[in-house]
């Protein structure tokens, strides 16, 4: 298939040359010049983002969406959906815009799709299809993740733009799940605030041994021992950081709250983080010389 990579990034560059890696034809998109200028250099093909829409089948929007003030901020992704679709009106073939930025539930349906239409005059479901797609890519191995993916979710407008989405994975021979796109949306941050929740637990292990005087590593790691809890995330001493877990919670919490829910345990989570990130390797740290009205239980101040 002809596929078009709109934000180069990590993600992007994990998406596009993945698909490469099954022969599929690539173009790369970015607003950052110097992003494409390296790409080229390493014989990928790049090209302004209404030429890589017209000449494509698949659209992969891998924008970032930061977190700003604790709310996802759509900047990026609503400049690129704009200009997507600006770029479908002149062309007439049916074409898959697959969203693989991180974006909160109903967000596609809500406000993705209505951008495209009403800047393309094009109608979803007859002139173009819509999925989400999310990623789940650790940034150090990112293509290696993206070609050996635990699962593949494929949210979708209708069965036709699942059709086609699907069709392009079904070379991984990895499991597919096809649901609705706020399923999808929903998936992607239930599983990075499952993963800083996991940290941040054994971060407040950490600080609970350190003030007893046990070997926090070795509860850690005879407790991971048990299949259903794993290494990952065990390591007390460390806050979550990086492009993901941090902005994904704070986003998912402020979306939940603005619904009338309060999430206890996920503000626990931040809670906990922000006191690890504190307390990060200082010198002589005791669970009490950091916890400053911190209940370890209730992670209330």
């Amino acid at each position: 298939m002809k596929i078009a990579i709109i934000g180069s990034g990590t993600v992007g560059q994990a998406t596009g040359i993945g698909f490469l890696h099954y022969h599929n034809d690539v173009t790369f998109c970015d607003v950052d010049e110097e992003v494409l200028l390296e790409l080229k250099a390493k014989g990928y093909n790049t090209e302004s983002i209404s030429k890589a829409v017209i000449d494509s089948d698949v659209i992969f929007v891998c924008v970032p969406t930061p977190t700003v003030n604790g709310m996802m901020n759509d900047k990026y992704i609503n400049s690129a959906i704009t200009d997507i679709a600006l770029s479908l009106r002149k062309d007439s073939g049916y074409k898959v815009i697959a969203i693989r930025s991180t974006v909160v539930p109903f967000f596609t349906r809500n406000k993705v799709i209505p951008l495209l239409e009403e800047c393309s005059k094009l109608t979803v479901g007859k002139d173009f299809g819509v999925c989400h797609n999310p990623e789940f890519l650790r940034k150090a191995s990112a293509l290696e993740d993206f070609l050996n993916p635990w699962r593949i979710v494929i949210g979708e407008y209708d069965k036709r733009s699942g059709d086609i989405l699907s069709k392009l994975y079904s070379v991984f021979g990895k499991p597919i799940f096809r649901t609705t796109l706020e399923t999808s949306e929903m998936i992607k941050y239930v599983a990075n605030a499952f993963l800083a929740t996991k940290i941040s637990f054994f971060n407040e292990v950490f600080m609970i041994c350190k003030e007893l005087n046990i070997d926090h590593k070795l509860v850690s790691k005879v407790v991971s021992l048990d299949p259903r809890i794993g290494e990952y995330g065990i390591h007390g001493g460390r806050p979550f950081k990086g492009g993901c877990l941090p902005k994904d919670l704070e986003a998912f919490i402020h979306f939940v709250k603005e619904r009338g829910i309060n999430p206890i345990i996920l503000n626990a989570t931040l809670q906990v983080n922000r006191e690890m990130e504190r307390a990060e390797f200082e010198e002589g740290f005791t669970y009490s010389s950091c916890k400053k009205g911190i209940s370890p239980y209730t992670g209330a101040y």
